[in-house]
């Protein structure tokens, strides 16, 4: 597994603001939404940035907006927002580390539009081992899909990592299989959270992380969980993930090969 350099130093400056109590500080971590964040800021840029000749979105202007050095982005699925590959890009070139979380049952479409960098993550979401994974998607072939995604993006020059989801009665020994199948796929690193507030689910993320993560990626799945899942007052709030339809699972498959 490896863990960037630049990733250290920024989760470790912006821990240090924290710590310290800095007023002009901010969270090490923020995720955004595609159904929110996305859209609503790519239509502000687009109208008050200027553009680049390949129509990419001028990054500067998104520096003062997102200060923290880490953004995941999450919710519903982000491939299905038509401007994350534009807004994903531009948050790059701006110095911030991003993850984008998704099932991967889009990424062959949209791959191409993606620019590599180790600033980069495609964040690949498993929530259990093959055939459970595909239960609690609703699909048949989700593990499949969420495996080959992997093969795809690292062929493609991409850093990747598994997002490991701890499910209510989930068992460590089949969340340790499924980390065991899915580092066969040379994947950068993991990330491990609870799917709720449930002080269970806690324990047994928290065992996982010490179990078979570096304190790297510990540290980062501790800080995803702080803003993936909300308070309790604001559990209205959470956006559920839609299953991955039959229809995309099949048109993945097809040509799957990395170009």
């Amino acid at each position: 597994m490896t863990f960037s350099l630049r990733l250290t130093a920024d989760l470790a400056l912006a821990l240090a603001a924290r710590a310290i109590g800095n007023k002009n500080g901010f969270r090490p971590i923020l995720q955004l939404s595609p159904d929110t964040d996305l859209r609503t800021a790519s239509a502000s840029f687009s109208v008050t940035s200027h553009q680049k000749d390949d129509g990419s979105l001028h990054s500067g202007a998104l520096v003062p907006r997102y200060r923290s050095p880490i953004l995941w982005i999450a919710g519903s699925e982000p491939l299905d927002c038509p401007e994350v590959a534009r807004f994903t890009n531009a948050l790059v070139a701006s110095g911030r580390h991003v993850f984008l979380q998704t099932s991967g049952a889009a990424l062959k479409r949209r791959l191409h539009e993606f620019q590599p960098s180790s600033r980069f993550y495609f964040a690949v979401r498993f929530d259990e081992l093959d055939p459970l994974h595909d239960r609690s998607n609703a699909c048949d072939g989700a593990f499949r899909v969420g495996m080959e995604a992997i093969r795809m993006a690292r062929l493609a020059g991409f850093v990747t990592c598994a997002h490991l989801v701890v499910l209510p009665g989930a068992e460590d020994r089949k969340l340790e299989a499924l980390h065991a199948e899915i580092t066969k796929l040379d994947v950068d690193g993991f990330v491990i959270t609870r799917a709720t507030l449930s002080p269970e689910l806690e324990k047994t993320a928290k065992r996982l992380r010490r179990r078979i993560l570096s304190w790297h990626w510990a540290l980062l799945s501790d800080l995803v969980e702080s803003v993936a899942l909300p308070a309790p007052s604001r559990n209205s709030r959470q956006t559920a993930r839609p299953p991955i339809s039959e229809s995309q699972a099949d048109n993945f498959e097809e040509g799957a090969e990395a170009g």
